[in-house]
């Protein structure tokens, strides 16, 4: 980036009011990535996972934030100079990092692995925040309900049924 341009998005970013529609509709697509991550997170709480509501409201709201300055950038820049911007690149960075926090939640050993729902829990409410950053909430929205009516099920199933095995712990598997 050339120094003309820096001042240029910077004179953009802070010229913008705080309160603006645009920040506001930001602020919403932040807060919607973070409802919904908290929501999976309390599931995962509730099941004495890890990764609980903070890690995934994080989780979330970086995502969103990411994917939102992906978009934005691509929008501050009114100075007539040709800009390559693509904020699909974000969201491979964001799938590939995301990877390796939901690896972390992996644990191997002998007999069992455990850890695969809640790291691929991560991974979802990774791809919740990243739909609702780029303005795509209602995506976010239906990506949530099916995560969260899958790991609802086990609730249900477990209250039904009995556990799935004699720990009753769904990330065996």
């Amino acid at each position: 980036m050339t120094p003309d341009l820096c001042h240029a998005t910077l004179a953009v970013l802070t010229d913008t009011p705080l309160f603006g529609s645009h920040r506001v509709e930001l602020l919403v697509r932040l807060l919607a990535a973070g409802v919904m991550g908290g929501l999976l997170g309390w599931e995962r709480s509730r099941s004495e996972k890890p990764a609980d509501t903070r890690t995934m409201v994080l989780v979330a709201v970086g995502a969103a934030g990411f994917a939102a300055l992906g978009v934005e950038l691509m929008h501050t820049h009114d100075t007539g100079e040709t800009i390559r911007t693509d904020p699909t690149r974000v969201l491979s960075y964001i799938i590939s990092g995301v990877g390796f926090l939901g690896a972390g939640a992996i644990l191997h050993s002998k007999k069992a692995v455990r850890g695969l729902t809640t790291a691929s829990a991560i991974w979802a409410v990774a791809a919740i925040g990243a739909a609702c950053g780029l303005g795509e909430i209602e995506i976010g929205v239906y990506i949530f309900l099916i995560v969260f009516v899958l790991l609802w099920s086990n609730w249900v199933t477990h209250a039904l049924f009995g556990p799935f095995d004699e720990n009753g712990d769904d990330d065996d598997r």
